[in-house]
C-alpha cells in the first residue's frame, strides 16, 4: 500500500520534503485560512506503480504515469519499506481534495512548484510532454546512489 509518510522517503530528501510543506502550508495560508497542503505519496510499492502504468494501457481508465520505474518506488535492502526519492502533494480545502481540475485549483498547485524548485527539487509541473503539478523529486536520483 503507498505511504504519505515522510519517514517513507529517502533521507536524501526527507528534510527538504518536511521544509517544502512548512512553506506551501504558509503560502496557501495567505490565500485562505482553508486552505492546507499536504503529502498524498511518498513511497509506492512496484505492484502499485506497475498497476498506474497498466491503466490506459492494458486496464480501463485514463494514463496516469509514463514511467515503470519511478522515484516514489525505489528501495534499499536495507531499509524495511522504501526510499522514496519523490512525494506527491495535494491541496485542501476545509478538508477537501482539490485535484487541480480547474483553473482556480490548478493555480494553487502552480503556486507551490517554485518552492519546491528553490528547495532544489524537481517539480513535475514543469515537464513538458505531461505535467504533474503535484510531484516533486530529488534532482538526478537515478544516477546518485
Amino acid at each position: 500500500m503507498s505511504s504519505r509518510d515522510p519517514a517513507d522517503l529517502h533521507e536524501s530528501i526527507r528534510a527538504t520534503a518536511l521544509q517544502f510543506l512548512v512553506q506551501a502550508n504558509a503560502v496557501l495560508k495567505l490565500t485562505s485560512p482553508d486552505l492546507e497542503v499536504r503529502f498524498t505519496c511518498t513511497w509506492r510499492p512496484q505492484f502499485e506503480q506497475d498497476a498506474l502504468y497498466a491503466q490506459g494501457r492494458t486496464k480501463p481508465g485514463p494514463k496516469v504515469t509514463w514511467v515503470t520505474n519511478s522515484a516514489h518506488n525505489t528501495d534499499l535492502p536495507e531499509t524495511p519499506r522504501g526510499d522514496a526519492e519523490a512525494f506527491d502533494v495535494g491541496v485542501f480545502e476545509q478538508g477537501r481534495y482539490l485535484p487541480g481540475a480547474n483553473g482556480r485549483e490548478l493555480a494553487l498547485y502552480q503556486r507551490l512548484g517554485p518552492i519546491g524548485e528553490k528547495l532544489g527539487l524537481v517539480w513535475g509541473g514543469r515537464w513538458k510532454s505531461s505535467p504533474d503539478f503535484p510531484h516533486y523529486e530529488r534532482a538526478n536520483w537515478r544516477t546518485q546512489r
